[in-house]
């Protein structure tokens, strides 16, 4: 993991959060708002700050609404550094 990712998730633990919840299964920013009690838009830009640094990415973008997000192996590979 370079350092930017590492800083990019230590500066935020909600970040980290929520690519461990992308692990477990593809996820919607709003059931994952709830699921958490965060606001959904807060979800929204992790998860677009996440897909740019390419740990997750959106499975159906072209949807208006109800984008799944689900983790990259970047994203596990990160998840897994991080947990040694």
């Amino acid at each position: 993991m370079n350092d930017e990712i590492r800083i990019f998730l230590a500066r935020s633990k909600l970040r980290a959060k929520i690519l461990q919840e992308l692990e477990d299964k593809p996820q919607i920013a709003s059931f994952l708002a709830k699921k958490i009690k965060k606001h959904r838009e807060v979800i929204s830009r992790i998860f677009l700050d996440l897909q740019r640094r390419k740990l997750a990415v959106c499975t159906n973008p072209k949807a208006p609404s109800f984008r799944y997000y689900k983790i990259t192996e970047k994203g596990k590979k990160v998840l897994k550094e991080l947990r040694n």
